[in-house]
């Protein structure tokens, strides 16, 4: 344990790093490992919305096929090996240690200093080409065009909504966000757009069209019903039609996401994958995706959600409706990081609950919570509780059988948050381990 202790602290030290966005340095550390993303078939995913979302669902559709399926995802909750997980399960912690030794010996014998997300990239790739994975689900970081991740060749590529979210590096309109998450297009390689927003569509639809990608976009290739407050939509698409599908993720915001990767799933029938329609109903009945409109205590009942953004707020505020009635008030538990428009989320937030516990999103450069105790104090009663442990444990204590209480604005937030809800139940970790 004390060697996976600090050997965690190194690879975390490479956050200081910051970000270096050149596909040529993930080139050039996947070569001296053997081009592992190479030897992949893989479905990448990018959006401002969702992404996590649809990656989990068309996981767990493809593992309900029968095929070994390797996912990752970004950032993680409670656990860095959340990010790398196979057939469900977690990389196990004493594996991740030894491809970080493994690794690091190799980089730092080149003179090569990755940032901290090339280097759980890097990881990323090796284990799962080492593992012989029959499929690789993979999301970005951020943006697309010069994500790590973007490295990859993909059989099919994924674009959910796009929205404002990290402006300062992706731009500031939707049609420069949009060239960015567009740019995991690759030539001649379908895209499923998800995206609804006219500039955003138009980007999209122009990049796939000069890269001879085959485009299928929501509502013109695909559509749904949905059945909410049920969990169940109908879905409309090429060459796959099903109706009444059950889903295991609350909110209607999941309808669409569903939609999405029931959308991949069509693609991937067309190019011969085998996926029936009982793997479907089955996958995105048993999909597991912590920390979306998530009930993780009842009396008071909790709810977790990693809304991070305007988007994502809208999305959760009709969950709370659909899912809890029109009349809820919930008790609010908030934190987000500087590089969000925390004064909009919370002129869509306050309005609509009870009172305001703000608190620190920590680790990541959180908004101080004073500030957002005064922001929040313009439309409910508010107060600052700068420990997010504390913050949550004071709120349910004051909290009676009937109260709802919601934390939420940041991953960063809930991943803090998450290991005491965790340890009440006896566990560690938000998945199993994955079989070696």
């Amino acid at each position: 344990m004390e060697q996976l202790a600090e050997t965690l602290n190194w690879l975390y030290s490479l956050e200081a790093r910051g970000e270096i966005y050149k596909l040529e340095r993930m080139d050039r550390a996947l070569a001296l490992i053997g081009d592992p993303h190479r030897r992949l078939q893989a479905v990448h995913i990018a959006g401002t919305k969702g992404k996590g979302s649809v990656a989990a669902m068309l996981d767990a559709v493809l593992r309900a096929a029968g095929y070994r399926v390797g996912l990752y995802t970004k950032p993680h909750l409670v656990n860095l090996t959340e990010r790398t997980r196979i057939d469900g399960g977690e990389i196990p912690a004493a594996l991740m240690l030894d491809y970080i030794v493994r690794l690091r010996e190799i980089y730092e014998r080149d003179d090569l200093a990755l940032t901290f997300f090339e280097f759980t990239v890097a990881l990323m790739f090796l284990y799962f080409a080492e593992a012989g994975v029959d499929l690789a689900v993979i999301e970005t970081g951020l943006g697309g065009r010069l994500d790590s991740t973007n490295v990859v060749r993909p059989l099919l590529s994924v674009i959910t909504p796009i929205g404002f979210d990290h402006m300062d590096r992706l731009g500031y309109t939707l049609t420069a966000i949009a060239g960015e998450k567009g740019g995991i297009i690759k030539e001649g390689v379908p895209v499923v757009i998800g995206a609804r927003d006219p500039e955003a569509r138009l980007t999209l639809t122009s990049i796939a069209a000069q890269r001879h990608s085959a485009a299928f976009l929501i509502d013109r290739e695909f559509s749904y019903r949905s059945h909410a407050p049920e969990h169940r939509i109908d879905y409309a698409g090429l060459g796959l039609n099903l109706n009444d599908v059950e889903l295991a993720l609350a909110g209607s915001f999941q309808h669409e996401n569903a939609a999405i990767a029931l959308a991949a799933v069509d693609g991937m029938r067309a190019e011969g994958w085998r996926i029936d329609e009982a793997a479907v109903r089955r996958g995105l009945k048993e999909t597991v995706w912590p920390g979306r409109f998530d009930a993780v205590s009842h009396k008071p009942t909790v709810i977790l959600d990693c809304a991070h953004n305007e988007l994502a707020i809208a999305a959760l505020l009709e969950t709370l409706v659909s899912e809890l009635g029109p009349g809820v008030r919930p008790r609010l538990v908030f934190g987000c990081l500087e590089d969000k428009r925390w004064r909009e989320m919370a002129s869509m937030l306050g309005p609509r609950v009870r009172d305001v516990t703000t608190t620190s999103a920590a680790p990541k450069r959180p908004v101080d919570p004073e500030l957002l105790r005064s922001e929040f104090g313009k439309y409910a009663p508010a107060k600052a509780v700068r420990n997010p442990l504390e913050a949550i444990a004071a709120v349910v204590a004051e909290s009676g059988p009937d109260d709802v209480v919601l934390a939420t604005g940041s991953v960063y937030l809930v991943g803090e948050i998450y290991p005491w809800f965790l340890a009440r139940h006896g566990r560690r970790r938000l998945f199993p381990e994955a079989a070696v």
